[in-house]
Parts: structure tokens; C-alpha cells; sequence
């Protein structure tokens, strides 16, 4: 499957006090590194949400984490995300993070999420429709791409 790779350097701002991470901050890089998959295989999501105005995206519908050992101020951590399984109108990511030194898993996590778009008649209702088979071709490509910036 295509995967992202991104370098994330673990800055106080993410950690507590103790200078631990803050483990909420694994839900915000799963955030980033889902949209980084779609767009570093070739979908324009920002350009599709301008383009179609009913499109909304893939919106979030679950996730998890497991945690295996902290990461501290200053530590470097490379997130891999990958589409692990399509459904109907659904598709999970799966995130896994390694110490970017001794490449060692440190926490992983998967999103469950949907293809997404605004009911044409009444726009505040939320329908989940398959996705597109040439987005799923991009997402299936065996590949790795770093997305650092």
C-alpha cells in the first residue's frame, strides 16, 4: 500500500510539564499524516473541497491509539500512515510511530473514516458515499513517500 512517512520533532509545546508528550498530540499528527497520504498519492483534498461544494472531505467516524513508551522534548518521531482496509464508503488508516534514532515503535493508531459529502437537499446532513476507484488505485500503489516539511 502507498504510505507517507513524515519527521516530527517533539517540541514543548507538545509535552506536559515533566517534558513527556502529551498523548493527545498522536490524534493531531493521525489528523495530518491521513491528509499528507491523500495528497502526497496524487488526490487534491484542499482543491476538491473548492472545486465540489457538497464534498466535505473524510470526515472522522472512529479511532484508537496504543501507547508503548513516551517520547520526550526533542525527540525526533516518524509517523507512517497507510490505508490498511477499504470498506463500502468507509477506510481505515493506520499510523505507526518510531523513534526516529533507534527506530522503535513507540505508539500506533488507526482512524476509521468516510468518504464524505453534504446531502443535496438539506446541506446540514452528512452522507457517506464510496470512494472513488481511481483514489483507491492511488492509495493501493506499493510506494513510500516522505512528506516531511
Amino acid at each position: 500500500m502507498f504510505t507517507a512517512t513524515q519527521r516530527i520533532r517533539v517540541e514543548w509545546a507538545h509535552c506536559d510539564p515533566a517534558g513527556i508528550i502529551f498523548n493527545p498530540h498522536y490524534y493531531l499528527w493521525m489528523d495530518s499524516g491521513t491528509h499528507a497520504l491523500l495528497q502526497a498519492a496524487g488526490f487534491d483534498l484542499i482543491g476538491q473541497t473548492h472545486r465540489d461544494k457538497l464534498f466535505r472531505g473524510c470526515p472522522l467516524v472512529a479511532s484508537n491509539m496504543s501507547f508503548r513508551k513516551p517520547l520526550y522534548f526533542g525527540d525526533v518521531v516518524v509517523c507512517s500512515s497507510q490505508v490498511e482496509r477499504f470498506g463500502n464508503t468507509s477506510f481505515v488508516v493506520a499510523h505507526d510511530f518510531r523513534r526516529g534514532d533507534d527506530k522503535q515503535s513507540v505508539a500506533s493508531g488507526s482512524e476509521v473514516r468516510v468518504w464524505g459529502y453534504s446531502d443535496a437537499d438539506d446541506p446540514s446532513i452528512l452522507v457517506a458515499r464510496a470512494m472513488p476507484v481511481e483514489v483507491r488505485k492511488m492509495l493501493s500503489v506499493d510506494k513510500t513517500v516522505d512528506v516531511t516539511v
